[in-house]
């Protein structure tokens, strides 16, 4: 009887121990998948994230196609002023563009402006633990 008790023992101490070593299928914690953007076709792409900005300014609509993101942060930076935003709400308004981040949709509205006066915009948003940095430069040339 003894020995068979231990025999059980063991064959149920293997099937334990075979069983808990296994790979795991699944995404590993804290390793997010990016997020992916469906970007509007009339803006010019400079790379990844980096986007041309005509100098007439206008609305955008990003969409989120794996997260609802929100708004971290808005940077503007020009000849002379270069600050941040807080995030408050679903929108935040900076001195030269105003953005908007509800459920999937991003949309940012720039404001016009000249040749002499440049403007660089970053706009961070995140979602969990999935980050994205979009860098907007309205200027004549490219970047």
């Amino acid at each position: 009887m003894k020995k068979i008790a231990k025999t059980l023992l063991m064959v149920l101490l293997v099937l334990v121990v075979a069983t808990s070593c296994g790979k795991d299928e699944e995404e590993p914690i804290g390793i997010w998948t990016p997020m992916k953007w469906k970007v509007p076709g009339d803006l010019v792409r400079i790379q990844e994230g980096v986007y041309q900005v005509p100098l007439a300014g206008g609305s955008y609509t990003f969409i989120c196609e794996n997260y609802v993101p929100w708004i971290v942060s808005l940077h503007e930076s020009g000849p002379y002023v270069t600050y941040d935003t807080p995030c408050l709400g679903d929108t935040v308004y900076g001195e030269w563009c105003n953005v908007k981040c509800v459920n999937k949709y991003l949309t940012i509205t720039f404001s016009p402006t000249t040749e002499e006066d440049p403007h660089e915009f970053e706009v961070a948003l995140q979602s969990g633990d999935a980050f994205y940095y979009f860098l907007f430069y309205q200027r004549n040339r490219l970047y």
